[in-house]
């Protein structure tokens, strides 16, 4: 008989097996081919719903106990409404998925991380892990139940719908809503995708024109004729291809995109600096398209920042543009005792996805700063709010911190003041008022 690769949870039968073949010393595999689950399967379930066994076993021991926010797993529940937090319910304790503690045992490592089947359990005082299926089907119930609860739209307080429809009204994302939720809410947390829909059916006080992404597009007609991609201006020897695997896939600290953005012919531009690490986005006016004003910029950057200028650009990838073409304006530092200030690695010709990270981010720039906009109109100040707003935007690579928050954490504060940058709660933020429309 083959495997059984169906999505059915599994039954009561099956999780009292698990506990009887644990207990027999058997491993994952063995109990999938005797159950005709899959080993991925039962190793999921022991890890999840494992529970901690022994008189040590409290609140105070929980490593989660500082950030526990767990509600409705008691089973004798009064008011199906409200209910005071699990922490101070005893009964609750006992199927608690959140509860962890450290136990200090090199047997579980032998025993897949589990007590069952250890000939110390019961010599053992220490607090233990064991796969018990009654308590597991518990876990199981509670957690069906709680889901079906606040799946509901209907359940769910009018503050946090309206938090929600804020939030969505000023161009976050439905993923980045979810994931940044305070903490009175997150027990209300739900998949993106359930958000979606839930707008999509107008449960909401905003609807589909409120998102980013969901709006119509012309779908234009692709060029099938392969350009040819060729070394640019690497009159300095270097380009793309000298750098590490890691420079390349990764774009470590020191790694730096440059690029610019126009406006209108004749008029302003921008010059911008992506620092991938932190999907950080600085961005520069410039006057006209010339070598000389990118120099300009630079030798700013490098009398502001001091040293931290060398941490944060010690290589940078531009394009071909004529802006670029002279490698020395880039690389020749302000100080006369340093050869270098950086150096430059030129991408292929028409190959804009040697550098995504500032190709991407420039589509979010595009939301506030419409194409054909006179950027000679952008003010000094609008400019500010503009990088701030994009610079305090959650990132989900980032495990939804912002750019700033990572550049914070890794080069402290201080360097925040430098470059004019400041934080902005998520629950301020809007990335929808200072759109500036072509006009």
């Amino acid at each position: 008989m083959g495997r059984n690769y169906s999505n059915k949870n599994l039954s009561d039968l099956e999780l009292a097996n698990i506990e009887l073949y644990l207990n027999q010393k058997k491993g994952y595999t063995e109990i999938g081919k005797l159950l005709n689950r899959t080993e991925a399967t039962i190793r999921l379930e022991v890890k999840k719903y494992s529970s901690y066994f022994g008189q040590a076993r409290s609140c105070r021991n929980c490593l989660n106990k500082e950030n526990c926010h767990q509600k409705y797993l008691c089973e004798n529940i009064f008011d199906n409404i409200k209910c005071s937090q699990c922490k101070y319910c005893t009964k609750a304790l006992q199927i608690c998925p959140e509860y962890k503690v450290t136990i200090e045992c090199d047997l579980l490592k032998k025993n897949h991380h589990v007590c069952n089947g250890c000939d110390l359990y019961f010599k053992c005082k220490k607090v233990k892990i064991k796969y018990h299926a009654e308590t597991a089907i518990k876990m199981h119930n509670a957690i069906q139940k709680r889901s079906q609860k606040f799946t509901k739209v209907e359940s769910f307080p009018q503050d946090f719908k309206d938090y929600i429809s804020d939030r969505i009204k000023n161009g976050i994302s439905p993923d980045v809503v979810m994931n940044t939720l305070p903490d009175k809410y997150k027990i209300y947390k739900s998949a993106a995708s359930s958000l979606y829909s839930w707008i999509d059916k107008g449960l909401f006080n905003c609807c589909n024109l409120d998102l980013r992404k969901k709006v119509g597009r012309v779908r234009y007609g692709s060029n099938t004729e392969k350009r040819n991609t060729v070394k640019g201006h690497q009159l300095n020897g270097r380009s793309i291809e000298n750098l590490t695997e890691e420079e390349r896939n990764i774009r470590p600290l020191g790694i730096a995109e440059f690029d610019t953005v126009e406006g209108i012919k004749g008029g302003d531009l921008l010059f911008t600096i992506m620092i991938p690490c932190f999907s950080l986005m600085l961005a520069y006016k410039i006057p006209n398209k010339t070598q000389e004003e990118i120099g300009k910029v630079l030798d700013n950057l490098e009398d502001i920042l001091d040293c931290y200028f060398y941490v944060l650009f010690r290589k940078v990838i531009p394009d071909n543009g004529q802006e670029f073409t002279d490698f020395t304006i880039l690389e020749t530092s302000i100080h006369k005792d340093l050869n270098k200030r950086l150096d430059v690695h030129y991408t292929h010709t028409y190959s804009s996805y040697e550098k995504p990270h500032i190709e991407n981010n420039h589509i979010l720039l595009r939301w506030l700063i419409s194409k054909g906009y006179d950027i000679t109109n952008l003010t000094s100040d609008n400019l500010i709010d503009i990088i701030n707003r994009l610079n305090n935007y959650p990132r989900k690579k980032l495990d939804y911190k912002t750019p700033l928050q990572a550049l914070e954490e890794e080069l402290g504060d201080y360097i925040l003041d430098l470059l004019n940058l400041y934080h902005i709660p998520i629950s301020e933020l809007n990335m929808k008022d200072m759109i500036i429309n072509n006009r």
